[in-house]
């Protein structure tokens, strides 16, 4: 290969990379986590956006005296492609550990039908509801993401234990905040035969001043087996 070939092929490489990274958008944002008044841990949430693709993820540690009581460690993806601005995931996978139990969950979709679950470790009961080849199922990340960015109100969930439908019932705004209340209802137990939902609802304060925002509210507050958790991004 010639001299000036050479130089023509890395320039093109060099643009290539370059509008790769333009029509990105990454964004990312830290929250610590309070039971009460006490730091129990920390939040970092990612999300990346190219083009009509998308990928985000959470991961939760504990954080001090805490930690030695009750230590946690989750990780979250989900991937997928936004279609007509509605984030549609292809997979999602959860990991959760503990002093007690380590769980990890992978689910397929193929247009919002859920193709494939695996557990790990592996569920010995009999699902008591169908799940596979379902229409209409998204991840509790996507189904989050379009709830925040005004692309619904209500999405049926699967978390690879539970079935449920996010929906969006009380919603503020004023001058630069707007608040959102998702509560959890529809919920049903895959592998288990009650309907005890410990999940309640989820609130959030978004900015209406920054778009970044749009994505990451500044306050999360979660009802979680009669206890409140509040997010706080600094």
């Amino acid at each position: 290969m010639k001299l000036p070939s050479i130089k023509l092929f890395i320039f093109i490489i060099l643009v290539f990379n370059l509008s790769s990274r333009i029509s990105a958008k990454e964004s990312e944002a830290t929250y610590k986590i309070e039971l009460g008044s006490i730091n129990i841990g920390s939040l970092r949430w990612a999300i990346n956006i190219e083009e009509d693709n998308y990928k985000t993820t959470m991961f939760l540690k504990d954080k001090g005296l805490f930690s030695g009581f009750y230590s946690f460690d989750g990780e979250y993806l989900s991937e997928g492609s936004l279609l007509d601005g509605v984030f549609v995931p292809s997979r999602y996978k959860q990991l959760w550990k503990t002093k007690m139990k380590k769980r990890e969950v992978e689910i397929f979709f193929n247009n919002t039908e859920v193709t494939n679950l695996i557990l790990n470790p592996k569920e010995n009961e009999v699902a008591r509801v169908k799940y596979l080849n379902v229409v209409g199922l998204i991840d509790p990340l996507s189904s989050f993401l379009n709830i925040l960015t005004k692309n619904g109100s209500a999405f049926k969930t699967i978390d690879g234990r539970r079935l449920y439908k996010m929906s969006l019932q009380v919603k503020k705004k004023d001058t630069n905040n707007i608040s959102k209340k998702i509560y959890i209802t529809d919920y049903f137990n895959i592998w288990a035969d009650h309907k005890r939902n410990e999940l309640k609802y989820i609130v959030t304060k978004q900015s209406l001043l920054n778009n970044e925002d749009k994505f990451f509210p500044n306050n999360i507050k979660i009802k979680h087996k009669g206890l409140v958790f509040k997010l706080t991004k600094i």
